[in-house]
């Protein structure tokens, strides 16, 4: 495994600690259940060897019962682990949805500017949900699984090593096929869903703008930018099917090979004295039992390959870092604050020097109107003050204090930002009013839009 995959399998086992003890309690269900899969068959091998030795047909009877409440007890767990599965991977993964929002929202302009909405939907909703769906559905399958061909083992190389190692061989041949066809198919899954989050971010956008294209002719434009976007998502699709089918083949040959080769041993073995009838036909069972681990490994392949690109996303998405850092520990004098600009200079990363050598300086209490053409650093002037953005040269004071000095969520308090944008929330005026903030009384509310004329 290389380092990328194995950090991204320990930060899903990070991710999953908050409700490590609903996971233990799966796993332990999860035990129960392949313990019981293991056991049908050994009593359906003493059934046939009994009968086969002219056992009391009440004895036969006995195990059939026995090998019935086998039978009905699996179906009783796989209900209950599909549920509490599905519980668990809820749980979880809104835990990772408010973790990643609350981190996406911390982060800087540099990163909001380069990454549309639609994209940012897709990488904290949509990969979220794929991580869930492999939790609920896949995770279960592949312990069971694990636990199902650890205990075959066991019980064969006990009745004799030979079977045990025979079927060892077998399980290693096959793994080693679906692994290394299995990582070609996560490659263009992770590929797929960057093209659908690059599809997705193009939509919001043209539709964001879509006045503004109609204005200025470039509807056609807009189309054929989302044909390609199109295209490139569709082509991704592609690639990643015939991967699946790929896998899919290789899979059914090796089942296919395993149940042939367990028939002729097994034959041979009990034509000459080695095996009875009843462990040989333990041997096909199991074989077919630990074919089951490796179809589910492609049925829910798709499921698999969308989660494991989706963690690589996710945690790339955790990874990032703001290039603003709040290390301030000053804090402005009460009351208004004056606003000063000195030597400030600005750019986007662009070349393309926004504000050059800009001194600026507003006394308290004073209101100023900034006026300039689209494009002349009007909403950058607010976006320095408020440190969304960090000046590339020069000073910014608020009440004689470099804002770099005043920590983020003082200087967030001390300083309102009217967007131009009308943004209604949904939920009541309050809501709207405080921006969900529950500190705020009813009366300071009410006191606050009076101030605004709006009592």
């Amino acid at each position: 495994m290389s380092v990328r995959g194995a950090s991204r399998w320990r930060a899903l086992l990070a991710l999953l600690r908050p409700d490590a003890r609903r996971w233990v309690g799966l796993g332990a269900l999860l035990a129960l259940g392949s313990a019981l899969m293991l056991v049908g068959p050994l009593v359906v091998r003493g059934v046939v060897d009994r009968a086969a030795d002219g056992a009391a047909t009440a004895e036969i009877v006995r195990l059939a019962l026995a090998f019935l409440a086998v039978a009905v007890a699996i179906q009783v767990i796989a209900v209950v682990v599909a549920r509490q599965a599905t519980v668990a991977a809820w749980s979880t993964t809104n835990d990772i949805r408010l973790r990643i929002t609350r981190h996406v929202l911390g982060l800087d302009h540099e990163f909001h500017r380069t990454h549309t909405p639609g994209e940012l939907i897709q990488r904290v909703d949509g990969d979220v949900t794929s991580v869930s769906d492999f939790l609920g559905q896949v995770v279960p399958k592949i312990a069971s699984g694990v636990l199902l061909v650890g205990g075959m083992l066991v019980v064969l190389t006990v009745l004799d090593w030979r079977l045990g190692l025979g079927m060892a061989v077998y399980l290693a041949g096959s793994l080693v096929v679906v692994v290394t066809m299995r990582h070609r198919a996560v490659s263009e899954s992770s590929d797929e869903m960057g093209a659908y989050a690059r599809l997705y971010g193009g939509i919001e956008e043209r539709l964001t703008a879509a006045e503004d294209l109609r204005a200025n002719g470039a509807g056609v434009h807009a189309m054929w930018r989302f044909v390609e976007d199109s295209a490139g998502a569709l082509d991704s699709s592609v690639r990643r099917e015939r991967a699946f089918l790929r896998l899919w083949w290789a899979v059914q040959g090796s089942v296919a090979a395993g149940s042939a080769l367990s028939l002729v041993l097994s034959a041979a073995l009990v034509t000459g004295g080695v095996l009875s009838v009843g462990t040989a036909f333990l041997l096909y069972q199991y074989v077919r039992l630990m074919s089951r681990p490796l179809e589910d490994i492609v049925h829910e392949l798709e499921t698999v390959q969308k989660a494991s690109g989706a963690m690589t996303r996710v945690i790339d998405l955790l990874e990032l870092t703001p290039t603003i850092v709040d290390r301030g520990t000053t804090c402005p004098p009460a009351g208004p604050l004056a606003i000063r600009f000195t030597g400030v200079g600005f750019d986007y990363g662009d070349d393309r020097q926004i504000l050059h050598d800009v001194d600026v300086e507003i006394d308290a209490g004073r209101s100023v109107g900034i006026v300039g053409r689209t494009g002349s650093g009007k909403t950058t002037f607010s976006r320095l003050l408020l440190r969304l953005v960090e000046a590339t040269s020069g000073t910014v004071e608020l009440g004689g204090v470099p804002i770099a000095d005043i920590p983020l969520p003082e200087l967030r308090r001390r300083v309102a930002l009217v967007p131009q944008e009308v943004e209604l929330f949904e939920g009541t005026l309050r809501d709207n009013v405080t921006l969900f903030d529950p500190a705020p009384s009813d009366d300071d509310v009410a006191a606050a839009l009076g101030r605004a004329g709006l009592g």
